[in-house]
């Protein structure tokens, strides 16, 4: 027959000693009651039946005894015990089932806190355990601050007051208070822990912001099922709703809604004013509303941000001030402007007549920005500047970069202008037209002598009269002659000294002047040629024209041309090594073969028929046509 648990009622083998379900030991089984003794039992009639003395047979003998009918009764009676006993056998099974499992409310788990204020407010959803509350709740601290625990400064207990009955901490007094299907501490802590690890709470998000008091929150369970039966832990009401209440009613500002703003000014140089005048005055008096990009240069099509910085903080999505309740969004506290309707401005070229200016000579040229024939806009608001601006060559190249001057910045916009780009660059090559000295004759196409050399030419014209030639002495100290008249003036050969390779500023340009004079020689009359020798240091072109500097120059007289050529032109110091000299000739070509030796034309001869004097006094000492050839500096 079938054995129950004396503690739980669950249904046991005959022999099991203890309850498979709650592990109770079981009471042990008495030993059937002895048979009544043979000698107290009634003698048998001796018309009876023989009976062998145990119940069933006396049983048997009993029904044997029975009509047919008793029989039958006997059977139905029977039938109905047995089917009461199986009942009953079935219904302590299910209340052992049942009872045995830890019954819990979802809706005794959650735990919904409220941040912000009527028609703002945001909900959290969590599990209710004190640790949640005092980390997820925003509120929790100025709910502490109202609190009775608040004198002791006991955070836990009033978390805790807060908390599930089913999740308090172990130390709490109720712990084992709602757990009633669990006697062992240890057992609940496990219950417990499984069903914080399972437990959680699925709600809509974005219906979690923006409430207002009688809002609904609807909230669903997600758990893994088996896994808290493991535990006799049994879920219900797993789907339900939370209404919202008790929110507190506050004024919301939103100052940036009637804050406008206006642009002026030029395109790039725009300036903003933002307008508050709409704000309420607590708006006013809350908020300072200003921008990082007030004093940019603007331009149509920028963003600004306009941002509202608030002196009171939202404490639980409110502040008071005045006694009043307010609150702000705090997320609309900046705004984005489109910068519009600025001046467009005239993209000017600043190259536009630009050019450069040349100091020095190549190759020891420098530059700097020519703006002569720059607009009037140019030269009053652009700046130039100019990367590696000294010793350039022809050929060199320079990179020019122009600017905005800074201090002009915001008139040059208001003139209606703009560069194309905040700096504009141009390069530029140092053209063979900018002064650079010469290694080649063929680049002194003409000599301008009433330009190139009009101070020596003055000289030699005030010579007339005298003993000296352009500040030399013409004649011999034996000699008593003086020049009478000067003729003519005539440019003769032109000899260049220069490096063979490149041109630079020791180069030397020897230049004849060929003087024709008419003299007075000791009383006599004669016509003679002198030769002036004009030698300048550093000759150069600039805009296709000689120039040499004067301080540099020396110029020598003789009547005797070839003398000053192998004295002077060339000099042991102009054929060096790596020099070459080359001549040119009046109306002819430049050659490079150096000058050894020129065949004098004996030009210095006077003409006979030019004075008949007396032979003897026509008979010059030939010391007279030695002149002095010392050199005279040009002034």
């Amino acid at each position: 027959m079938s054995k129950f648990c004396a503690n739980c009622g669950a249904q046991l083998d005959d022999k099991a000693m203890f309850c498979k379900e709650c592990g109770a030991k079981q009471p042990e089984t008495s030993a059937a009651a002895p048979q009544a003794n043979a000698a107290t039992s009634a003698p048998a009639s001796p018309t009876a039946p023989v009976s062998d003395g145990s119940p069933i047979g006396a049983m048997g003998e009993k029904l044997s005894a029975m009509s047919p009918e008793q029989k039958k009764k006997i059977g139905i009676i029977s039938a109905i015990a047995a089917a009461a006993v199986i009942l009953v056998i079935v219904v302590v099974s299910v209340v052992v089932s049942l009872t045995k499992y830890q019954k819990i409310d979802c809706k005794e788990l959650v735990y919904v806190s409220y941040s912000g204020v009527e028609g703002n407010a945001t909900a959290s959803v969590f599990l209710a355990t004190p640790d949640n509350i005092m980390s997820k709740d925003p509120s929790f601290e100025s709910k502490f601050r109202e609190s009775k625990y608040y004198d002791d400064y006991d955070y836990e207990g009033f978390a805790n007051s807060l908390a599930s009955k089913w999740l308090l901490d172990e130390d709490d007094k109720d712990f084992k208070d709602a757990w009633t299907k669990f006697d062992s501490k240890k057992d609940i802590e496990k219950a417990q822990d499984k069903l914080i690890d399972v437990v959680e709470f699925k709600v809509d998000e974005e219906k979690l912001t923006g409430l207002k008091n009688g809002d609904t929150i609807n909230i669903k369970v997600k758990y893994k099922e088996d896994k808290l039966k493991d535990k006799n832990i049994k879920l219900e009401n797993t789907e339900f709703s939370v209404k919202v209440e008790g929110l507190l009613e506050a004024e919301m500002l939103d100052p940036l809604s009637k804050v406008t703003v206006t642009f002026e000014g030029a395109d790039g140089k725009g300036e903003m004013t933002i307008n508050t005048d709409a704000l309420s005055d607590v708006e006013k008096e809350l908020f300072y509303i200003t921008s990082d990009q007030l004093y940019d240069d603007l331009s149509n099509g920028d963003t600004v941000t306009v941002k509202a910085e608030g002196y009171m903080s939202l404490r639980d999505g409110y502040f008071t001030y005045n006694e009043k309740y307010y609150t702000y969004d705090e997320s609309a506290l900046t705004k984005d402007f489109t910068v519009e309707g600025l001046k467009e401005l005239e993209v000017i070229d600043p190259f536009e007549g630009f050019a450069l200016k040349y100091s020095g000579v190549a190759p020891d040229l420098d530059v700097s920005a020519n703006t002569e024939n720059c607009s009037e806009i140019i030269r009053n608001y652009i700046d130039f500047e100019i990367d590696d601006r000294y010793g350039l060559d022809i050929g060199d190249t320079v990179t020019v970069t122009a600017t905005v001057d800074y201090w002009s910045e915001d008139e040059f916009a208001n003139k209606g202008y703009k560069l194309e780009s905040e700096e504009v660059t141009k390069e530029f090559t140092i053209e063979d037209t900018a002064p650079h000295y010469i290694n080649d004759l063929s680049e002194v196409t003409t000599i301008d002598c009433n330009t190139l050399y009009e101070s020596l030419i003055d000289k030699i014209n005030d010579s007339e009269d005298s003993a000296y030639l352009a500040g030399s002495r013409a004649f011999d100290y034996s000699v008593d002659g003086k020049i009478a008249k000067i003729k003519s003036i005539a440019p003769g050969e032109t000899y260049l000294v220069a490096p063979k390779d490149a041109a630079n500023s020791s180069n030397k340009l020897y230049q004849f002047l060929v003087v024709e004079t008419s003299c007075t020689i000791d009383g006599a009359s004669k016509d003679v040629t002198f030769y002036v020798l004009d030698e300048a240091d550093s000759a150069y072109v600039e805009d296709g024209e000689l120039k040499y500097d004067d301080y540099f120059t020396n110029y020598y007289v003789s009547q005797n041309k070839q003398e000053l050529i192998d004295k002077y032109v060339n000099s042991d110091s102009n054929k060096q090594e790596g020099k070459v000299i080359t001549s040119l000739n009046v109306g002819g070509t430049a050659t490079e073969t150096p000058v050894e030796s020129v065949p004098d034309d004996n030009s210095s001869k006077a003409d006979d028929s030019s004075s008949k004097a007396d032979d003897s006094s026509s008979k010059a000492d030939d010391s007279s046509s030695k002149t002095d050839d010392s050199s005279s500096k040009a002034a």
